[in-house]
C-alpha cells in the first residue's frame, strides 16, 4: 500500500524549512516545532502541550537564517537526537529555553536531568546533561542576568503537591546545577487558592527585565519573574544585594543547626526549614486574571515592558509592567481573536497568532478600539475589581513591606474595564486542526458513506466525494468542508430568470476586447440583455427592439441553436431551426440588422456550431443532412456540403462541433458529429469535395449532449489534443487524438442531467468547463488530463464574458438565475468552514435519506481558572448544503456524548432511518460506569410522527427548529459508549473493556432495546468496525481482535496478543484489517491478516484509493490498495534506491525515519516498515526527471541486485497515476 498526506496547519508564511515529520501533541499545540531565535539562529525543537507526553527519538535541531533577494531560507547546521532509552520522560513540562545572549540553550525531556547545549557563534559547540532535583518540572526560564551570569528559575512540584518557585544557579566550568537554591530569586510556595493541582501543569513563567524608573526618586527594579496561569498573575522581583546577604546568612545558620548531634536541635533545623519552603512570600505585585487557562504569552515590543497573555478561548489581553514598582500590574483586555498556542511579535504592534484550535492569524495592535464600540472589550467576572481608563496615571496607594497571606488581595495591581475591540485581523492562515472526526460524504447520492473512528480516522474514498471535519476547540468550534478542484469567485448574479438553456456573450466594436451584450436561449424564445458600465454600477437591461423593424434584428421567437462573434467586426452569426441569419450591429440605434442568411427548403435545424469563419448546421428532412457555409462580407457561400449518402446516410445527430484546434485562426479543419441512437462520435476532415472520415468512438455509455474537439496545450508547447463529450447520463467522456487515432475512453461522472461543454482559460491555462448537476475544469496538469471540480450545482449553460466590470470571466446559466463569477487555481485544496463558536463538533455522521448531518456537539462555557466547568452535550441536526440547524437534542445535564451512527432499521417492514447515540455519565470518575445507548427519529415539518416515542422518556419538541428529534428508545449501560456500529438490524456497541449487540424491538405502542450478546475480555474497546457478520475492535491497551455473530451470540475468531497499542480500526477487506498504532498515531500503522490472501485479488492490476485517514494535527492522508505484486515489488525498491540519493535533515536515512517504534523508541534491533510505501516521498522521482545522471544513480541503486527492472517511462506513467488520488 501507499499512502500521501496533506497537512493543513499552518506556520508563519515567510520562512519555512524541510523539516522531520514530528508527532502532534495530544493536547492543543499549534505545531509540531517550536523555534527560539538566537541571533541569526534558530534552535527548534518539540513544544509543550496540554497533556504533552515526550515522544522518544525526538531532536533540537539548530539551523542558521539565511537573508536573499528569494526571502529567508533555513539551513540546519546541527542534529542533536535527545533520546535515552532508560530515564522517565519528563510529566509536564518537555520544552526549550535559551538565554538572550544566544550562548546557551537548554532543553528538559526527561525527569531529573537537563540537556544544555553551548552555542557559539549560532553553531553547536557542545551538549552535556545536568542533574536537577526538581523531578516534576512545571516551567523553566533564565533569570534576567547579564551575558556571563547564568540561573535559572525552578517552578516544581513538590513531593507534597504544593507549587514551588526557586531559582538555581548555573556553572560552565563545573557544568552542574548549583546544589541549593539560588538566592537571586527567594524561594517561594504558590498559593493553593490561586492554582488548583489540575490547574498546576498550565504554569508559565516570563523573564521580566529589569528597568529604570523615569522618576528621580524612584527605586530601580531589579528585574524579576512573572508566574502565569494562575487565577492572579504574580510578579517576584530579585534580590538586592543585602537580601542576598541576609538569606546566605539565615541558610548557613539552619545549615549549621542541622549538622549538630543535639536531636532536639536537629528536629527544630528541620521543621525550620519545611516551614520555610511552604512560606508564600509577598511578590512585587500581582493582579487577578479574569479569564480562562492561559496557553501563550510573549512581549509585545522588545523596548516596553508590555506582554501579550492568551487564554484558551482566544481571550487577548496586554499586561503592562511600566513604573512597575509605582503603578504596578496593570491588565488591559484587548478583544477576541482565535485561541492562541503561540504568540510572536512581529514589528509595528503586529502579532502573529499560531493556533492549533483555530486558524493561525496576523494582527495588528491599534491604540483606540476598532469594533463593537458600545460592547464590554472582554467578559469580566463580577467578584474581580476593575478600573476605567481615566484612573490608569494614578499611583498605588499601598506601600510597606510585609509577609503575603494567604487571604490577600490585589497588591500593586489593576484590570482595566474598557470597551470596544483592539484588534485588527489583517491575515489569516487556514488551519482544520485538530480533527477530532470526520467522514467522506458524496451529498449527490453517488455512493454509500460508513462512519468513521475518532483520533486516526480510515474510510473509503470515492471520486468526486467530499470531506467534513470536527474540528477547532475553545471558541473556534468548527465543520470543515474540505475538497479538491477548483474555485469559483461569484461576481454577480441575476435571479429570476427561468428555463435558460443556453448563453453567449456579444461583442459590441470592430476591434474591441470587451462584450456589451448578452444572448439568452429559453426552451421557446430568445432573449438579449445589454451591459451598462457607464456609472460604475453594472446593470443589465432587457432589449426589448433588437431590430429596426418587426422583421429586422435578431429572431427572438424562437430559441437559438448556435450564435457566434465575427472577429474584427460588428457581425454576428444567429441559427435557429428555420436556418442562419447574419447581422450587423448598429452602434448609433444600438441594434442589429440582417445582412444575409441562409435557409433549407424543407425542413429544419437540429444542432450547429460557428466560429470565426464557418457556420456547420445538421439539417432533418427525412433524412439528416449536414451543410458546412464559409462567413463571407454580406451573406453565406456553401463550400463544404454532405448529401443524402443514400448508400450510408447520416443517422439523427444529437450534436455537432467546429471549434478551431488552433485559437489564432479564424476556422477548423475538423467537423465533429454526435448521433442519438448509435451513441457514438465521428470525426470528420473535409475538403472541397465535402466531407473525410477520419475516426469514430465505439459506442457510449449515453447519447451526447455536447461534443468539442480540444487542445490543451499552452503556446510553444507539444499540442495535446483530446476528444471530450458531454454525454446525457451526467457524465463526460474523453478521448486522446493523435495521428488521427482516439484513444482510450475515460469516464467523469457529473451527476445526472446532460453535461455541456465550454472552452475557457483559467489561470492563462487552456481549459474546458464542463457543466451538469455538478461541475469540473477540465485542464492539463501533471502531465495528465484533469479534472478540477467546482462547488456549483445543476449548471445548464457556460460562456466566457469580458467587460469592463467583469475582466476574463464567465457567465454560467442555471434554471433559475445567472451567476457572474471568474474560476481560480484548479488544482487546490478547497475548505469551507462552518463556524460553531463554542460548540465544540466531536462527532458526526451524515443521513443520505433524510440530505442531513447528524453532529455530536460539546459546548464549554469559558469559566475563570480554579472555577468549575460547565459541559453540555448535544446531537444536532444540519442541513446538508447550507448547514443551518435542523433540530437539536440536549443530553441530560451530566451526560457526555460519546459515539454517534446512523442506521434504517425495518419497522413495520419498512427501512426508517434513525440516529444511534452513545452517551456516559459524568461523574469524575477514572473510569466511567454508566451510560445510556440512544435512538433518535428526526421528524421533517412536512411529515407526521411515524415512530412512537419512547414511554420511558419523552423528547419534548422544540418549536425553535424546522425539524424533531424524539428519544423512541434507550438502554442502560455499565460504562462509557466508545464507538457504535451495525450488523444488519443488529446495533453493535463497545462499553469501556466489553462489546454489547442489541436490538431494536417494537412493544406495544413504543421502542425496546433488546440485549442480544455481551462479550467481555478486553480492557478498553475504542474503536470498532464492522463487515458481515464479523466484529473488528481495537483495545487501546492491547491490540486488534476478531469476533463473530452467530445465532445472535458473539464468539471469537482471532486475535493478536502483541501490545499493539491500536487507537483505529478498519477492515480493508474480508482478509485484511488495517489500524493505527497509538505510538505515532499520524504516521505508523498496522496491517493483520485474518486469513489466506483471496488469490484472484493478486490478478486485480494498477492501484485503487481504497482509505483515508485523518489525524488530530490535521493531516488528511489517502491509503492507495497497490493491487498487483509486481508493481508493489517495483515501488518498494524505487523508495529504497531514492532514498539513497534523498536523505532527511540530519543525514537521518528514509528507511530508519519510517522504521515502527514504540513508545520506548526504536532500537537497532527494530526492522524496517513493510507492507507501506511512503507516496509522498516516492513521488520525489518526478523531480529528479530532468537531471540525467541523478535518474541513473537511482535506476542503478548501489549495487548489481538493486538496479531497478522497470523503465523510467513507466514508471513516471505509475507516479502520476498515483498523484491522481490526492
Amino acid at each position: 500500500m501507499a499512502s500521501t498526506e496533506e497537512d493543513w496547519t499552518e506556520i508563519i508564511p515567510w520562512m519555512s524549512a524541510d523539516l522531520p515529520a514530528k508527532r502532534k501533541p495530544r493536547g492543543a499545540d499549534a505545531s509540531a516545532v517550536k523555534g527560539q531565535p538566537t541571533m541569526d539562529t534558530f534552535v527548534v525543537s518539540d513544544s509543550r502541550a496540554e497533556e504533552d507526553t515526550w515522544e522518544p527519538g525526538d531532536t533540537d535541531i539548530v539551523m542558521n537564517e539565511d537573508e536573499s533577494s528569494s526571502g529567508c531560507q533555513l539551513t540546519v547546521t546541527k542534529e542533536l537526537s535527545l533520546y535515552e532509552r532508560t530515564p522517565q520522560p519528563a510529566e509536564y513540562f518537555t520544552d526549550i529555553v535559551v538565554h538572550p545572549s544566544g550562548k546557551i540553550a537548554i532543553a528538559s525531556c526527561y525527569k531529573g536531568k537537563l540537556r544544555v547545549i553551548k552555542l557559539k557563534a549560532g553553531h553547536h559547540e557542545e551538549d552535556f546533561d545536568v542533574v536537577l532535583r526538581e523531578l516534576n518540572l512545571l516551567g523553566l526560564e533564565f533569570l534576567p542576568l547579564s551575558d556571563d551570569d547564568y540561573a535559572i528559575a525552578i517552578l516544581h512540584l513538590d513531593y507534597r503537591e504544593r507549587v514551588q518557585l526557586l531559582a538555581r544557579e548555573f556553572s560552565l566550568e563545573d557544568l552542574e546545577l548549583s546544589s541549593s537554591p539560588s538566592t537571586i530569586l527567594s524561594s517561594t510556595a504558590i498559593s493553593e487558592k490561586l492554582v488548583q493541582e489540575s490547574d498546576s501543569i498550565n504554569l508559565r513563567l516570563v523573564s521580566i527585565p529589569s528597568q529604570q524608573s523615569e522618576a528621580e526618586d524612584a527605586e530601580e527594579f531589579l528585574g524579576g519573574m512573572l508566574v502565569v496561569g494562575a487565577q492572579k498573575l504574580l510578579l517576584y522581583e530579585l534580590s538586592d544585594v543585602r537580601a542576598r546577604a541576609k538569606q546566605t546568612s539565615k541558610r548557613r545558620r539552619l545549615d549549621s543547626k542541622k549538622k549538630s548531634t543535639d536531636a532536639a536541635e536537629f528536629a527544630m533545623a528541620e521543621a525550620k526549614e519545611s516551614e520555610r519552603e511552604g512560606r508564600v512570600r509577598k511578590g512585587l505585585g500581582s493582579v487577578d486574571w479574569p479569564w480562562s487557562q492561559v496557553t501563550a504569552v510573549c512581549a509585545a515590543d522588545p523596548l516596553v515592558p508590555r506582554y501579550i497573555i492568551g487564554d484558551i478561548f482566544g481571550r487577548l489581553a496586554l499586561l503592562s509592567l511600566m513604573s512597575v514598582k509605582e503603578t504596578g500590574l496593570i491588565l488591559i483586555p484587548l478583544g477576541e481573536a482565535s485561541p492562541a498556542s503561540s504568540l510572536t511579535y512581529l514589528a509595528s504592534q503586529t502579532i502573529y497568532l499560531g493556533s492549533h484550535y483555530g486558524d493561525s492569524q496576523l494582527l495588528q495592535l491599534s491604540p483606540t478600539a476598532v469594533s463593537s464600540l458600545d460592547t464590554p472589550t472582554l467578559p469580566i467576572p463580577s467578584d474581580v475589581k476593575t478600573i476605567s481608563p481615566a484612573r490608569l496615571g494614578r499611583p498605588s496607594a499601598s506601600k510597606g513591606k510585609a509577609r503575603a497571606t494567604s487571604d490577600e488581595d490585589n497588591t500593586k495591581g489593576a484590570v482595566v474595564e474598557s470597551k470596544g475591540s483592539f484588534i485588527n485581523v489583517i491575515g489569516t492562515f487556514k488551519n482544520i486542526a485538530p480533527i477530532v472526526d470526520a467522514i467522506v460524504v458524496d451529498t449527490d447520492g453517488s455512493g454509500e458513506v460508513r462512519s468513521l473512528i475518532s483520533r486516526v480516522e480510515l474510510e473509503l474514498i470515492f471520486l468526486q466525494r467530499q470531506v467534513v471535519t470536527c474540528s477547532g476547540g475553545g471558541n473556534r468550534g468548527s465543520l470543515n468542508v474540505v475538497r479538491n478542484g477548483a474555485g469559483f469567485e461569484e461576481l454577480a448574479s441575476v435571479p429570476g430568470l427561468m428555463d435558460v438553456v443556453n448563453v453567449w456573450s456579444i461583442r459590441g466594436e470592430v476591434d474591441g476586447m470587451l462584450d456589451t451584450h448578452l444572448l439568452i436561449s429559453t426552451l421557446e424564445a430568445t432573449h438579449l440583455l445589454r451591459f451598462n458600465d457607464g456609472s460604475g454600477d453594472t446593470f443589465l437591461t432587457y432589449v426589448k427592439d433588437t431590430g429596426l423593424s418587426i422583421n429586422d434584428g435578431l429572431a427572438t421567437d424562437v430559441p437559438t441553436l448556435a450564435f457566434g462573434n465575427i472577429p474584427l467586426s460588428q457581425k454576428v452569426v444567429q441559427v435557429t431551426k428555420k436556418g442562419v441569419c447574419l447581422l450587423e450591429y448598429d452602434t448609433i440605434s444600438r441594434t442589429y440588422h440582417g445582412i444575409g442568411g441562409y435557409k433549407h427548403e424543407k425542413g429544419e435545424v437540429v444542432a450547429a456550431d460557428v466560429n470565426g469563419s464557418q457556420v456547420f448546421l445538421a439539417y432533418r428532412d427525412g433524412s439528416t443532412r449536414i451543410v458546412g457555409l464559409v462567413i463571407e462580407d454580406r451573406g453565406f457561400t456553401n463550400k463544404v456540403i454532405e448529401g443524402d449518402r443514400k448508400e450510408n446516410p447520416f443517422p439523427e445527430i444529437s450534436a455537432i462541433s467546429c471549434a478551431p484546434l488552433d485559437p489564432a485562426k479564424p476556422y477548423s479543419k475538423h467537423l465533429v458529429v454526435s448521433y442519438w441512437e448509435t451513441k457514438t462520435i465521428e470525426v470528420f476532415t473535409f475538403n472541397l469535395n465535402g466531407l473525410v472520415f477520419s475516426a469514430k468512438t465505439p459506442c457510449l455509455p449515453a447519447s451526447v449532449r455536447s461534443v468539442l474537439l480540444y487542445d490543451f496545450s499552452a503556446k510553444g508547447e507539444d499540442h495535446r489534443y483530446y476528444l471530450l463529450a458531454g454525454l446525457t447520463d451526467g457524465s463526460v467522456a474523453c478521448f486522446s487524438w493523435k495521428d488521427k487515432q482516439l484513444g482510450d475512453m475515460k469516464i467523469i461522472p457529473l451527476g445526472h442531467i446532460p453535461v455541456t461543454l465550454t472552452a475557457c482559460q483559467v489561470d492563462d491555462k487552456r481549459a474546458v468547463f464542463a457543466a451538469g448537476n455538478r461541475a469540473t475544469v477540465l485542464s492539463w496538469e501533471k502531465k495528465r488530463l484533469h479534472s478540477s471540480p467546482i462547488m456549483m450545482r445543476d449548471v445548464v449553460a457556460v460562456a466566457t464574458l469580458n467587460t469592463a466590470s467583469y475582466r476574463s470571466s464567465l457567465v454560467l446559466a442555471t434554471s433559475t438565475a445567472l451567476f457572474i463569477g471568474r474560476v481560480e487555481e484548479l488544482d487546490k485544496m478547497h475548505i469551507r468552514t462552518i463556524s460553531l463558536g463554542l460548540d465544540n463538533p466531536t462527532k458526526i455522521v451524515y443521513e443520505r435519506s433524510l440530505k442531513a448531518f447528524g453532529v455530536g456537539i460539546y459546548r464549554t462555557e469559558p469559566n475563570r481558572i480554579c472555577d468549575m466547568n460547565f459541559i453540555q452535550s448535544s446531537f444536532r441536526l444540519l442541513d446538508y448544503t447550507t448547514f443551518n440547524t435542523l433540530a437539536n437534542f440536549n443530553c441530560l445535564p451530566e451526560e457526555r456524548l460519546s459515539a454517534v451512527a446512523t442506521y434504517s432499521p425495518e419497522i413495520d417492514g419498512v427501512p426508517k432511518p434513525v440516529f444511534c447515540l452513545g452517551v456516559f455519565k459524568d461523574t469524575f470518575e477514572i473510569e466511567p460506569n454508566e451510560g445510556r445507548l440512544l435512538i433518535l427519529s428526526a421528524i421533517p415539518p412536512s411529515k407526521p410522527e411515524r415512530l412512537q416515542r419512547s414511554t420511558a422518556q419523552k423528547s419534548k419538541a422544540d418549536p425553535q427548529w424546522p425539524w424533531q428529534l424524539y428519544l423512541i428508545a434507550a438502554a442502560d449501560v455499565k460504562g462509557c459508549v466508545y464507538a457504535i456500529s451495525f450488523i444488519k438490524d443488529v446495533v453493535v456497541a463497545t462499553v469501556n473493556s466489553s462489546v454489547m449487540a442489541f436490538k431494536l424491538k417494537k412493544s406495544d405502542d413504543s421502542f425496546v432495546f433488546e440485549l442480544l450478546s455481551e462479550w467481555n475480555h478486553n480492557y478498553m474497546l475504542t474503536s470498532l468496525a464492522t463487515y458481515d457478520n464479523r466484529i473488528v475492535i481495537g483495545d487501546q491497551l492491547n491490540s486488534v481482535s476478531l469476533l463473530e455473530i452467530a445465532d445472535g451470540k458473539i464468539r471469537n475468531v482471532a486475535r493478536d496478543y502483541g501490545p499493539r497499542w491500536p487507537v483505529a480500526v478498519e477492515a480493508a477487506d474480508k482478509d485484511t484489517i488495517l489500524a493505527a498504532n497509538v505510538s505515532i498515531p499520524r504516521r505508523k500503522f498496522l496491517i493483520l491478516s485474518t486469513g489466506p490472501v483471496n488469490s484472484e485479488s493478486s490478478k486485480n492490476v494498477g492501484m485503487e484509493a481504497s482509505h483515508t485517514f485523518f489525524t488530530a494535527s490535521g493531516r488528511i492522508g489517502v491509503i492507495v490498495d497497490v493491487a498487483e505484486p509486481t508493481l508493489s515489488l517495483h515501488l518498494t525498491a524505487l523508495q529504497r534506491n531514492l532514498a539513497g540519493v534523498v536523505s532527511g535533515v540530519g543525514g537521518e536515512s528514509h528507511a530508519r525515519f519510517r522504521a515502527p517504534k514504540s513508545n520506548k523508541g526504536r532500537s537497532d534491533a527494530d526492522s524496517a516498515a513493510f507492507g507501506f510505501i511512503d507516496g509522498d516521498f516516492v513521488e520525489q522521482f518526478l523531480a529528479f526527471l530532468g537531471s540525467k545522471d541523478d535518474v541513473e544513480k537511482i535506476m542503478a541503486g548501489q549495487s548489481d541486485p538493486e538496479k531497478l527492472a522497470i523503465p523510467v517511462e513507466e514508471i513516471q506513467a505509475v507516479l502520476e497515476n498515483l498523484q491522481s488520488f490526492h
